[in-house]
């Protein structure tokens, strides 16, 4: 009789836990984001879309969203390129052709809009996954951590 209570109670909360663990957060920060489980552990970009897999509409947003993602990664780094070449010209006494520096503002300037809309979509995305849950997702977190001799104050939204 114990062992059969004691099975029972250990599949109870294996029921349970696997239950709480299908809340995913999203926290944004300065030069991306971070997915959290539960508030507690956290995923990768390549975990969180293998978690977002079962609710079809929310990995499709999702995959959007990685879409943008990567869009603002290669105009980030060919605009960063573009403008670093007049600056290291002009570094080696050369004359500049700041033309360059001009069209990397405006890839740099698009790859930052290509972001906002990631972080958007991928908001949507876990906001769809986490429809069916009592509570939405929190995109304010602020934390106070301790460090040596000081401490800081930092918030993630």
């Amino acid at each position: 009789m114990n062992k059969l209570k004691i099975g029972i109670i250990v599949l109870s909360m294996l029921f349970v836990s696997r239950a709480s663990a299908q809340k995913i957060f999203m926290y944004k920060t300065f030069g991306g984001v971070i997915y959290m489980l539960n508030d507690s552990v956290e995923l990768s970009t390549r975990q969180t879309k293998s978690l977002l897999f079962s609710h079809q509409k929310a990995y499709a947003e999702f995959q959007k969203a990685k879409t943008w993602s990567t869009v603002s990664a290669i105009t980030g780094f060919t605009g960063a390129a573009m403008v670093a070449i007049p600056l290291a010209t002009v570094a080696f006494g050369e004359k500049a052709d700041w033309g360059y520096a001009a069209g990397g503002g405006a890839l740099i300037a698009i790859g930052m809009i290509s972001n906002w809309i990631y972080k958007g979509r991928a908001i949507d995305a876990i906001d769809l996954y986490n429809a069916d849950l009592p509570q939405k997702t929190s995109r304010i977190k602020p934390e106070l951590q301790f460090y040596g001799t000081g401490a800081s104050l930092v918030i993630r939204f």
